[in-house]
């Protein structure tokens, strides 16, 4: 029978570090103490108390030594030897000192402010020696006293400086720890963001981080799926593209035939124009097809690029223009201002791009009212652009169709998408601009109908 290993719990290791935690702060606060302590029982450290057993040894000697005490002070402690009536005669006592101790000694007080007490201690010669002295720990050389602090503090100090890396070294072997287990969720959620999706499913010793692995490697399947079947649907989307390609060539094959069949006779001068103009169109169709093809199938469109004037391709928009909505006898009107400067484009696919603009406006607008086309130049972000515009007045873009107007087989919605079509127009539109350093723009006019306009960016002129 197979066992399982128990799993580590985030919350398992936590509690690991908080006792590791408590306990080496305890053993630090310990070790200091014993250390302190090891240094008064070697002498090199005075105990609280060393001064007052001193006195209390010496006091016999310093009732004989009269003025001469100086001898059997302790160190650390401050004295003065007055005589019966409070004169002062020697010691180490400051002026402000010496009043302050024999106030002291009258008031039989021996506490004095700061934690300092006096010894008063009577003299064979009938004066007083005051001693002055505390109970701290003192270092048994002077140097010491002067150069750091008190063993009490020094002893906090260490505590707290021990405290401090005891708290930063256990951090960081823990971060460590976890950070190893982290380190291996990281690369399966890279793995997962690069479509990478065929590596093993790994596991962890720590129970939540191993449920989110296991997420992941679901999440992972889920993807690998929801890819392979993206997939097919763009293949069936490809197969859709050449059937539909092949599809629209047999009927455009027919009409070129029987259009080069009445232009071999005797037709008027009208019926010859409509005749070529039936050709003209065919060939352009034809075109339209193959780029459609390279547009889904993702080869370049750049085309061969030129730099021509601004007011060359108004020129080219408006007769586009004109030609479209007088095949659909449909009203259009005109506000173009002159735009100076040049451009650089592929005039042919940047006129494609226009023509699928204009193509979607005639199809949705109210045939009484037409198509409006403006070309302005504007100014975007420090660079100069020539913008085309073309809007129709129909229902206009619903929400979904601003967000998704642009992309290849989006049918829209109803309101706007009456007829059956691949939704193809405006993708292919975009890519053309794109291709040519421009982008579209959509939107809905306030008083009614959508608008879609074309950016192309001017070139600058180094004068």
């Amino acid at each position: 029978m197979e066992v399982r290993e128990k799993k580590k719990t985030l919350a398992g290791m936590f509690l690991r570090f908080a006792v590791m935690f408590c306990v080496l702060t305890v053993v630090s606060v310990a070790g200091v103490f014993l250390l302190l302590m090891g240094a008064a029982y070697l002498g090199g450290v005075l105990p609280a108390n060393f001064a007052e057993a001193q006195l209390t040894q010496y006091a016999e000697e310093i009732r004989e030594a009269g003025e001469e005490v100086e001898a059997w002070i302790p160190m650390g402690c401050r004295y003065g030897v007055y005589g019966p009536g409070g004169t002062w005669k020697a010691g180490t006592f400051s002026k402000q000192e010496q009043g302050n101790a024999w106030n002291h000694y009258e008031k039989e007080n021996i506490y004095d402010s700061g934690g300092n007490y006096f010894r008063f201690i009577s003299q064979n010669t009938g004066d007083i020696c005051i001693v002055r002295y505390d109970l701290r720990m003192k270092y048994a050389r002077e140097a010491l006293n002067q150069a750091l602090p008190s063993p009490e503090v020094l002893s906090f100090l260490l505590d707290a400086v021990l405290f401090i890396l005891n708290a930063i070294c256990l951090s960081r072997h823990f971060a460590k720890k976890l950070n190893r287990q982290l380190e291996e969720l990281r690369g399966m959620t890279e793995k997962i963001a690069e479509n990478d999706l065929d590596f093993p499913e790994q596991s962890s010793d720590i129970q939540e981080i191993d449920e989110v692995m296991r997420s992941l490697s679901h999440l992972k399947l889920a993807l690998k799926d929801s890819l392979g079947r993206q997939w097919d649907m763009e293949q069936q989307k490809q197969e859709q593209l050449s059937s539909l390609a092949h599809d629209i060539k047999t009927p455009l094959t027919i009409i070129r035939g029987n259009a080069e069949l009445l232009a071999e006779g005797r037709l008027s001068a009208e019926n010859r124009e409509c005749t070529e103009d039936i050709l003209s169109n065919v060939k352009d169709m034809e075109h339209y097809l193959e780029h459609m093809r390279q547009v889904l199938a993702g080869a370049g469109l750049e085309g061969t690029k030129e730099v021509i004037s601004c007011a060359w391709l108004e020129e080219l928009f408006r007769e586009a223009a004109m030609k479209l909505t007088a095949a659909k006898k449909l009203p259009v009107s005109f506000q173009i201002e002159e735009v100076e400067g040049e451009v650089c484009c592929s005039p042919s696919h940047m006129l494609r791009a226009w023509n699928n603009l204009l193509s979607n406006a005639v199809e949705f607008t109210e045939k009484e009212r037409g198509i409006a086309v403006r070309i302005r130049g504007e100014r975007q972000e420090g660079r100069e652009y020539m913008v085309a515009s073309v809007r129709d007045f129909g229902s206009g873009f619903t929400a979904r169709d601003l967000e998704w107007a642009d992309r290849e087989f989006y049918s829209g919605d109803a309101s706007r998408h009456d007829r059956a079509h691949q939704g193809l127009g405006l993708a292919i539109a975009r890519r053309f601009v794109e291709e040519q350093g421009g982008f579209l723009q959509y939107g809905n006019e306030r008083e009614g109908g959508a608008v879609v306009r074309l950016w192309i960016g001017k070139n600058v002129k180094v004068i």
